[in-house]
Order: structure tokens, then sequence, then C-alpha cells
């Protein structure tokens, strides 16, 4: 991400700490219950949360726990799909809001590392959480 994506991360928190309190981080997962439910959900919770974690729903996770396997599966199931990831990250920048995804490595593969970063760039995002990637291994995630 830009420098000025991950210095807009850095600042939420420092913000919270300079108040003497924790930052509020909301999380919900893309699509859940459905695409246009999810952004009224996010832009509501934007007005609130000092940094929204958007996750994007995945089939098969590894880490995910049952309430958060179990929206993920109502958003697939009502036809959910990685880039509307993209397009809730937006609505939550265009509320005032601040927002990462929290992914599996293999959807930011899958969508091309240089153009995923782009696009979460371009959508005011500040950066991702991946789970599975260690930073031995982000190279890749680093240049982009």
């Amino acid at each position: 991400m830009a420098r000025s994506q991950s210095s807009r991360l850095a600042k939420v928190f420092t913000d919270a700490k300079a108040e003497g309190r924790a930052a509020f981080v909301g999380y919900l997962p893309a699509g859940f219950p459905t695409l246009s439910e999810s952004i009224e959900l996010v832009e509501t919770l934007a007005q609130h949360a000092d940094l929204i974690e958007v996750g994007i729903p995945f089939t098969d996770p590894m880490m995910d726990g049952p309430t958060i396997q179990h929206a993920a599966d109502v958003a697939l199931d009502n036809g959910f799909r990685v880039k509307d990831t993209i397009e809730v990250v937006r609505k939550i920048t265009e509320a005032g809001g601040n927002a990462v995804i929290m992914t599996y490595w293999n959807p930011v593969l899958q969508a091309g590392v240089d153009e995923f970063a782009r696009r979460l760039k371009d959508a005011g995002g500040a950066g991702i959480i991946t789970p599975d990637l260690i930073p031995d291994e982000a190279t890749e995630w680093f240049a982009a």
C-alpha cells in the first residue's frame, strides 16, 4: 500500500492512544447477509468505529470460528463475489471510515497481487490482514 494509506492506518491507533483509549475495531464479512445490507451496516459502523475489518467470505476456512464461517456461508449463498469486497471498502471510506481487508492470501493471488493492491488503494483501503501470510513470505505484497 502507498505510504499515505499505511500512515492513515497508523494514525488510527496513535489517535486512540492519545485519547487514552483502545481503538474500536469492527469486523463484518463483505456481503453478509447480502451485499446491499452489508454496505448499509458498514456505513453505519463507519460512524462509530475507528477501523473496520472487511472479511472476504471464504469457502474453506482455516482459522475462522463457526460464527464467522456461518456469516461467510450466508454471503456466498447470496451471491457474494470477491470483487464485491472493494465496493464495501469504498462505501466505508466514502462514509468517512477507515477500512482494511481481512483475507486469506489465496484470493489476493487469484486477483493478482498488484491488481488487488491497486483496487484496494483506489477504494481508499488502508491495508490487508492476511493471517496465513507471514512477513518473510510477503515480499510481493510489500512491493505492491
